[in-house]
Formats: structure tokens, C-alpha cells, sequence
């Protein structure tokens, strides 16, 4: 047990008493969030116990704060020691990866025409805003929901001249979104000498600026942060590109990306 963290595991139907590690990774612009659950298991017994497929739980919270709840189903089974192995699970967006279509489309408008094909997945319907022009042809050759979304926005880059660097599809609170807002929730707040531990800024401005502070459960990313660092001077809301959980034995760390996006 690491003090001040309260972790709860399940995988199938077991439950999972000690973890060495647990990551949670979600990024803007990949469709899929994934989490990582390492498990002991000297007896090499775990290819018995866990099934692909397996619906996956992890409850997870900090100290006196609110705890969160990642679900998902059990993608792979790895071995990274003599006695123990990891177990990689995907979000429940999984339907945008697994799910494919095939289809022409001729003379539809494209947010109509994406919420069709986000349809498509049988997951909840969030918000779509992307620009409505008239698609003459968008054939889909039996390609996964998530790449389907990508020709559409691309067809919108190349015909009509949008820039769509910031459009992003993403399962949130509310079901499937797919635009360039953010996720409703708090916004957390990442201060010198409370919260902040790291923050590496990228020199020219062309990439990704870096954070690292404690345990944030729930956090996303597309979830928007405000930054108070009195080093840089730096008072600013950000929305969160990549945010990755850790929580092991070395630390309990919430890792952050902020900056340019490039979709």
C-alpha cells in the first residue's frame, strides 16, 4: 500500500490486491486511452487468471480528494520480469478502433456526415462541431471509425482550406466529441509550493512544455489546467494534450504535455 493513495483493481473477476505499478495514459488526438496494471506473479499463473476481453476497473484517489474511475477491457498480457507482467488495457472508446465501415458517401454535408459515422461505434453522442461544408465523395473502405473521422477532416483540410491541427475525436463524460474545445470538468489548479514539482517549458515554443505534479485523479487530457509557476511567471489556463497517472512504489506523480497542437 503507498500512503495517501486509495487503489482499487479489477480485472475479469478478480481483484488485484498489490500492483508495483499502475499507469493511466490518455492523449489528444489518439483515439484511445490506455492504462497499464503490473501485476506479480512468480507461479506464472497470470495466462490463467486474465482473459482478452476482460472488462477492467481501476478506482483510484488521492489523500483527501475525490476518487476516480477508469474502465476498460484487457488488450494484452506481457511479461516484463522473471515475476511479473503487465497487463495493457484499452478505454471504453474502443468501439472507435474495433468497429469498421465501408461506405461512399456523395453530395453530404460533413457534420452531419460525421455523426453518422460516429453513429456508427453505438457509444453515446457528445458534441460534434466541425465545419459543415458539402462533401461531393468520401469513399470508406472498410477502415476503423477513428480513420474514417480522419479522411473526413482531411477531405475538410484539402478541399476547403480548414486547419484542423486542433480538431480532435475523444470519448468524454458526455459521450463522443469531436471538435477543437475542451472537456467539461474542474479545472485543477498546478502552483509553485503547492502542487508543482517540474515544469520543463520547450525552449522554442515549436513543441510540447512539460509538468509534473502530484496525483490529480480523473484528470484528462483536452481537460483544461491552470499553471501558477512563480519561477517563469507564468499565470495561465492551458488545455491538457497528454496527462499520464502514475502510481508506483518510486512516486505518485501526475505527468502533463501542454502547448501547439498538431492533429
Amino acid at each position: 500500500m503507498i500512503a495517501g493513495v486509495r487503489l482499487h483493481l479489477e480485472v475479469g473477476g478478480a481483484v488485484i490486491q498489490r500492483s508495483p505499478r499502475v499507469e493511466i495514459v490518455s492523449v489528444r488526438h489518439h483515439p484511445l486511452d490506455l492504462a497499464r496494471i503490473h501485476v506479480p506473479d512468480p507461479k506464472g499463473e497470470a495466462g490463467d487468471l486474465f482473459t482478452y476481453g476482460d472488462p477492467v476497473r481501476i478506482e483510484y484517489g488521492y489523500r483527501g480528494g475525490e476518487s476516480a474511475v477508469w474502465q476498460g477491457t484487457l488488450r494484452a498480457l506481457d511479461r516484463v520480469s522473471r515475476d511479473q507482467v503487465c497487463l495493457t488495457a484499452d478505454s471504453l472508446a474502443l468501439p472507435l478502433a474495433s468497429t469498421f465501415i465501408t461506405e461512399c458517401y456523395a453530395d453530404d454535408y460533413s457534420q452531419p456526415l460525421a455523426e453518422h459515422i460516429l453513429a456508427q461505434a453505438g457509444l453515446p453522442m457528445g458534441r460534434v462541431d466541425i465545419p459543415n461544408e458539402l462533401i461531393p465523395r468520401l469513399p470508406l473502405s472498410c477502415v476503423p471509425i477513428w480513420q474514417a473521422v480522419h479522411q473526413l477532416l482531411h477531405t475538410l483540410q484539402r478541399g476547403h482550406g480548414h486547419d484542423r491541427s486542433r480538431i480532435a475525436l475523444w470519448l468524454g463524460v458526455d459521450g463522443l466529441n469531436l471538435g477543437d474545445f475542451d472537456e467539461p470538468g474542474d479545472v485543477p489548479v498546478i502552483a509553485t509550493g503547492e502542487n508543482l514539482i517540474k515544469h520543463l517549458p520547450d525552449g522554442k515554443n515549436l513543441g510540447l512544455h512539460r509538468l509534473e505534479t502530484v496525483l490529480l485523479p480523473g484528470l484528462s487530457h483536452s481537460r483544461v489546467f491552470h499553471l501558477n509557476d512563480a519561477r517563469l511567471r507564468i499565470s495561465r489556463s492551458f488545455r491538457a494534450l497528454h496527462v499520464k497517472h502514475s502510481i508506483a512504489s518510486e512516486g505518485v506523480r501526475t505527468f502533463i504535455k501542454y502547448g501547439r497542437e498538431c492533429g
